[in-house]
């Protein structure tokens, strides 16, 4: 089997040139707004990091699992995960002017006077200096899981006699929960704090249910274009299609049944610090967009995905995983505008400029990264076995 070919440099100038026109919009609105360009930079960077975190937990699921049905997907998934660094970078424009979305980082004085008894009580933690020290503790421990994982997994491409299954196990076992600590924490530093005097021990795995049901959704286009390449044989291709969308369900059924759980926790519990964050995104014009989320990202792919013959089709799984990953930017919107902005719905042209810049650069480093390298890890022992799966025979 030969690697199947690809247009890297028409991808990596399609990157190069989307983002460049939504960086120099971005600046623009940052002249004119500086308070809107940030809200709508942090919340296109929160959806971005979402997909690229989501994609390096997947590998490392696959690693501890062994998943052999995935293998011939792992590195679509790995392209994904290599763009982790790449944040690293689009991180500091938030420390330009972070006090425009930070509250915490005002003076107390500014703020209701309810509220700052709350504030002033997590300052030992909530200040810039540890905010900055926190992330790149983050960063370090993302970047160095994903690129380790990238590096043995490219390192067998060259070398089909190296050994690097278990090490790829043994690091993935011990980082998932490094990583899951790292994420949790990151999200309550980097959009729960939008909102100081309140808090909510969910909120990461919210973020994460958002980020992986995207990631798993963008995998079926991704999957469809890895077919017409010639890397999966046509007449197995549906069963790994099946396999992703019983994925997609259950992390559909998931994302709600969390993001379920914290709107009931807060509504029985009735707190005041607790009702400040959800009484805009409930009592304003906010909540049609919340109406939008729960008929687009569970009651619409639900139902879709109950229909076996809808999994095996893969444009129509394609055509729903374009539509779940536009679902996680709104999803990331109504997490983190309406703090900024909880007067009613408000959205601006620097949100798509934001989206160029940072969809963009992804795209940019993901076809940078990926030159040279086949599309599926070619010498791994698991890939015939992945080519050759047959799941209808257990799935319903």
């Amino acid at each position: 089997m030969t690697a199947p070919t690809i247009r890297r440099e028409r991808l990596l100038g399609w990157g190069v040139g989307v983002g460049a026109v939504g960086l120099a919009s971005l600046v623009l609105g940052y002249v004119l707004d500086p308070r809107q360009a940030l809200t709508s930079y942090l919340t296109a960077f929160a959806a971005g990091l979402a997909l690229a975190l989501a994609a390096l937990c997947l590998v490392m699921i696959s690693h501890v699992l062994t998943a052999k049905w995935f293998v011939v997907l792992r590195r679509l998934t790995e392209s994904i995960a290599a763009t982790v660094p790449l944040f690293a970078v689009l991180f500091l424009p938030l420390l330009l002017r972070p006090s425009e979305l930070y509250p915490w980082l005002r003076p107390i004085s500014s703020l209701p006077e309810e509220l700052r008894d709350s504030v002033a009580k997590k300052l030992v933690y909530l200040n810039l200096p540890g905010f900055v020290v926190r992330a790149v503790i983050y960063f370090a421990v993302f970047i160095v899981l994903a690129e380790l994982l990238r590096h043995w997994s490219l390192r067998r491409d060259r070398d089909p006699s190296a050994d690097v299954a278990r090490r790829q196990t043994v690091l993935s076992a011990a980082g998932l929960p490094v990583f899951a600590f790292a994420l949790t924490f990151a999200v309550f530093d980097w959009l729960m704090s939008l909102t100081p005097w309140w808090y909510s021990t969910i909120y990461g795995v919210i973020y994460f249910a958002a980020g992986f049901l995207g990631l798993l959704a963008l995998l079926a286009p991704l999957a469809l274009y890895v077919e017409r390449q010639g890397a999966i044989p046509a007449h197995h291709a549906a069963d790994h299609y099946h396999s992703l969308g019983n994925l997609t369900l259950t992390f559909v059924v998931f994302w709600l049944y969390v993001a379920f759980a914290q709107l009931l926790v807060i509504w029985i519990g009735n707190e005041p610090h607790e009702i400040t964050w959800l009484y805009p995104r409930l009592d304003t014009s906010w909540a049609v967009l919340g109406v939008i989320l729960v008929l687009g990202m569970f009651a619409i792919p639900f139902l879709l995905l109950l229909w076996r013959d809808f999994k095996r089709a893969p444009s129509r799984l394609a055509t729903l995983g374009v539509w779940l990953v536009i679902m996680l930017y709104l999803e990331i919107f109504w997490l983190v505008t309406p703090s900024v902005y909880p007067a009613g719905l408000h959205a601006s042209w620097t949100d798509l400029a934001a989206i160029a810049f940072v969809g963009g650069a992804m795209l940019a480093v993901a076809a940078w990264r990926q030159r040279g390298h086949p599309l599926v890890a070619l010498n791994d022992p698991q890939l015939p076995e992945s080519l050759a799966f047959e799941g209808n025979e257990w799935e319903g």
